[in-house]
């Protein structure tokens, strides 16, 4: 998170910092991003920045910010509204993602090079996703887990308890992040990557097998 004395500017210049940021997280890949080039751009000293932020993750958090709350607003209203239906929700993010950043060329960029490196993608606003640190981290006693069990139908599922639900989890998060990234790489294609997540969540729904 930035720093009080960074709240502490004008909005204006947090702005300028803000404007800077995203023109370098838009054009190149996020690890090759340069501090020295956004510090040019917003005018300001590299001391001054690290009193700001505590480095460039810090500094994309606040480009992004409110974010993570969406995402947990967005799980609750469509879990309210599918029925508890996981898979459901998981089609949702992909065309909220989708939607979303195609309304904006920057952070359409910003995207596609947060998610050329796969360690990066909380940064997305996946952090706070309640399928995501938590589930990958192997916790079954994480409050995430227990806050989306809950809302979740699993009448139709063949388990009942956190510790069994937790590869699904896992395995749904991974196939809606490599969905999304595909669509990153190629904006211009998306129902490429929507019929890989479709293709991918019906096997997890029903299995490989024939019955």
């Amino acid at each position: 998170m930035p720093t009080e004395r960074f709240y502490r500017l004008l909005e204006a210049k947090r702005q300028v910092i803000r404007e800077a940021a995203i023109a370098e997280f838009a054009r190149v890949p996020f690890d090759k991003a340069s501090i020295n080039q956004i510090i040019r751009g917003a005018d300001i000293s590299r001391g001054s920045f690290y009193t700001y932020f505590e480095d460039k993750e810090d500094l994309l958090g606040f480009v992004l910010e409110g974010s993570f709350d969406q995402m947990q607003e967005l799980c609750i209203k469509e879990l309210e509204q599918n029925g508890g239906d996981y898979f459901a929700l998981l089609e949702h993010i992909f065309e909220v993602f989708v939607e979303k950043l195609q309304e904006t060329r920057n952070m359409l960029d910003i995207a596609k090079n947060v998610f050329s490196h796969q360690e990066n993608v909380r940064l997305m606003g996946f952090g706070a996703f309640p399928m995501q640190n938590q589930v990958i981290a192997g916790s079954a006693s994480r409050p995430a887990i227990q806050w989306i069990l809950k809302r979740i139908d699993t009448s139709k599922m063949r388990f009942q308890t956190q510790e069994e639900f937790v590869p699904l989890m896992t395995m749904g998060v991974t196939t809606l992040l490599c969905s999304l990234k595909q669509f990153y790489q190629y904006p211009e294609s998306p129902d490429v990557a929507r019929d890989f997540l479709h293709r991918s969540l019906d096997l997890l729904r029903y299995g490989a097998y024939q019955n």
